[in-house]
């Protein structure tokens, strides 16, 4: 029992040393210290197992783990960059971090406050804002915000500006238009998503053989895919097997 104990405290003290030497957050020394049996194994499975294998599942999980442990952090350091320089980058991924985080009229705002001077057609601005409008079931905006994003920058119409419209079509009713969007997009988008939607869209309009047969095609797809796929597309999956029963 004696030799258990100092193996572990030994196994501590030498992952403690390591995430501090290597720069890791200090929020790993306080779970190694604390949480040993949890702690450690943590640390091998989201730290020492990415830096010998580059596993990017295992690095994506060790990003994972840091969010849910501090899931303010990155809106804080978004927020202290952008008090520190009010710039267009940093207003930016500000706005992103408040969509994350559902704080989509911060983020609108945002968005909106930086439409102005050189900026006011730019397209990364256009094209979050618009995103932040759907997700805020803003439909008519939304459909404005890529209207003025085409006419000042049709070459940015793809794929993910066009889900976006297709989106704010369907909340507005429009299904048929939201339809030809929805039947260009799945010919050139990856992964399920498009699909789906497209899919759940027939499916609401009684179209159900038609939706029945996309489901079962992003099932089929989801057996041959790899494992990043497989959690990239992880929630339209589930509609898909959900849909079909």
């Amino acid at each position: 029992m004696q030799t258990t104990g100092l193996l572990l405290l030994l196994v501590q003290i030498g992952f403690a040393v390591h995430a501090l030497r290597r720069g890791y957050p200090i929020y790993w020394v306080f779970l190694i210290v604390f949480v040993p049996l949890i702690g450690c194994l943590l640390y091998v499975i989201m730290v020492l197992l990415p830096e010998f294998t580059q596993s990017r599942v295992a690095a994506d999980g060790a990003r994972a783990l840091g969010k849910a442990l501090n899931p303010g952090k990155a809106l804080r350091e978004r927020q202290e960059a952008l008090e520190i320089s009010d710039t267009i980058g940093n207003r930016v991924a500000l706005a992103e971090e408040y969509v994350r985080h559902g704080k989509l009229s911060e983020a609108i705002e945002l968005y909106e406050r930086s439409l102005t001077g050189m900026y006011r057609t730019d397209p990364v601005v256009l094209l979050g804002l618009a995103g932040a409008q759907v997700e805020a079931s803003m439909f008519g905006p939304a459909k404005a915000t890529l209207e003025t994003l085409a006419q000042a920058h049709p070459e940015e119409m793809k794929s993910p500006a066009r889900l976006l419209l297709a989106r704010a079509l369907e909340g507005l009713g429009e299904q048929q238009a939201a339809l030809a969007e929805y039947a260009r997009l799945q010919q050139t988008a990856s992964g399920a998503e498009v699909k789906c939607r497209y899919a759940q869209l027939l499916s609401a309009m009684g179209r159900k053989s038609e939706a029945r047969k996309l489901f079962e095609e992003i099932l089929k797809d989801a057996k041959a895919g790899n494992r990043h796929s497989l959690q990239l597309n992880k929630p339209w999956i589930d509609a898909a097997r959900k849909a079909l029963g």
